[in-house]
């Protein structure tokens, strides 16, 4: 590799987002549900590394893909609940494509099979995000089991927005680890 591509290479723990699509809009988190606990950020001494390469990236891809196609589901549902459902899934398609450009766990530790969670300990980049969406957990779950819930148009099409501009956040992400990974080769 040549001199001038090391230099211009970025290490991976220190990819950042663009300011404007680091965290939610503060609109956004006054809409959380009352119930929701904003956990504090937890200091990480070796932040996970991240990889563009091989079928890691075509997955991440092929995910922002399903994502997109879930959000503008969204768009089309008639009621608050079915739009707020389609959006969750497609920021949880987010944080998988996130996770799938190569997130990579030390040791054998069992990981927690919470998405967002694990977007928080793999990509502190998205704490932000992963704390904001872990706040709307409980409303996604009781959206699918069916209950009755409080959702008004104003908060799914909030969340929608939202999800876009993370999701916008996920295809940059992405997007600076297959340019990283091909600077590389």
């Amino acid at each position: 590799m040549s001199d001038r591509a090391k230099s211009e290479r970025t290490p991976k723990s220190e990819r950042a987002l663009p300011a404007e699509l680091a965290c939610p809009s503060r609109s956004a988190l006054s809409r959380l549900p009352k119930s929701a606990k904003m956990p504090g950020r937890v200091a990480r001494s070796s932040p996970a590394e991240f990889s563009g390469s091989g079928s890691a990236g075509g997955l991440a891809w092929n995910l922002l893909g399903k994502a997109d196609s879930l959000l503008a589901e969204s768009v089309g549902a008639g009621d608050a609940s079915e739009r707020f459902r389609c959006a969750y899934l497609a920021a949880l398609r987010g944080a998988g494509a996130v996770l799938a450009v190569g997130a990579t766990g030390s040791g054998r530790r069992k990981k927690s099979g919470n998405a967002w969670t694990r977007l928080d300990a793999d990509a502190p980049t998205f704490g932000a995000w992963s704390s904001y969406f872990a706040g709307w957990s409980n409303t996604r779950a009781a959206v699918e089991t069916g209950m009755q819930v409080d959702l008004s148009d104003a908060d799914a099409d909030g969340f929608s927005v939202e999800v876009g501009r993370f999701l916008t956040a996920v295809e940059d992400f992405v997007g600076q680890a297959r340019r990283i990974d091909l600077r590389a080769s």
